[in-house]
């Protein structure tokens, strides 16, 4: 069986190795990393990855705004969103653009690998 293919765009470095440990620890592959929305879109149209985990505060380009890019290139793109935001309306936004889901920070290796699971079994 094929490890799920993941990409990992987050504008802390740090996030993104304990992200990418995680991933790799859960059986799962991290075929790539972007560090803001615009390095994203590129990432995601050369890699095509099974799922995005996506934050959503970056600049110049927020998730949001890449999230909708990609799902405008690609509607069946799989994109979870990692924010550490919890309101009602942004998490309301979130599955109004498209986010199949979301982790909010901080996160535990559990439940990354579950909702990866839940958005890879929802998606297919």
């Amino acid at each position: 069986m094929e490890k799920i293919r993941v990409l990992l765009v987050d504008d802390s470095t740090y996030i993104r190795t304990v992200l990418g440990s995680i991933i790799v620890e859960a059986g799962f592959e991290v075929v790539g990393e972007a560090a803001d929305g615009e390095e994203a879109i590129r990432k995601y149209m050369d890699l095509k990855p099974d799922i995005v985990l996506m934050d959503v505060i970056m600049e110049p380009m927020d998730g949001m705004a890449a999230t909708e890019a990609i799902l405008d290139k690609d509607p069946a793109a799989l994109i979870l969103m990692v924010t550490v935001l919890e309101t009602k309306e942004i998490l309301m936004d979130l599955i109004k653009i498209g986010a199949k889901g979301y982790i909010t920070k901080p996160f535990s290796k559990e439940e990354i690998a579950e909702k990866i699971g839940e958005v890879i079994k929802g998606g297919r």
